[in-house]
């Protein structure tokens, strides 16, 4: 997929609600189940409670992940999505943590590291945005259309929503 017709998520983090919705239809489509631990994708609480983020791979213009992998098992796939050959992955974890959002989770069935991989190309959009219809907090757009402010506003309402947690004295 050339850049010109890359697709992108787009998380309005004020509307999400903490439903879920996009986990379970995750986990349903790669695993058979619905259960969050079985998702590529988690929702994060963050406050007192109150502000939910979707996390998931975000497909860095220039994903660390691949870099640092030993086993040169992060692999980005013709749509864009950073994913894991679970043939090479030895669950050492670097993607983890060089990710700037923690995207990678441990697939619970082989122990590897799992990413979103926007559903492969299976869907025209990815199940978690159809699952998130009603609140639309995830959207899958052509990324032409999203401007850096969107994303500026978006990371500026998260900084000042973030209450640090307190330090025990």
């Amino acid at each position: 997929m050339s850049s010109k017709d890359q697709k992108i998520f787009v998380v309005d983090e004020r509307k999400c609600d903490g439903c879920r919705e996009c986990e379970k239809a995750c986990s349903h489509k790669h695993f058979g189940v619905c259960s969050p631990r079985h998702s590529r994708i988690r929702i994060e609480a963050f406050g007192d409670g109150d502000l939910f983020v979707p996390v998931f791979c975000q497909a860095c213009g220039d994903p660390l992940c691949i870099k640092v992998c030993p086993m040169n098992a992060r692999i980005e796939l013709a749509n864009g999505a950073v994913v894991t050959d679970e043939d090479r992955c030895i669950g050492c974890r670097t993607c983890v943590y060089i990710c700037p959002v923690g995207a990678p989770v441990e697939n619970p069935v082989s122990g590897k590291l799992m990413t979103c991989d926007r559903c492969a190309e299976d869907e025209e959009l990815p199940l978690c945005v159809q699952a998130c219809s009603k609140q639309q907090a995830l959207r899958f757009v052509d990324a032409r259309v999203v401007a850096r402010t969107t994303a500026r506003e978006c990371a500026a309402r998260l900084k000042a929503a973030y209450k640090p947690p307190k330090v025990p004295e």
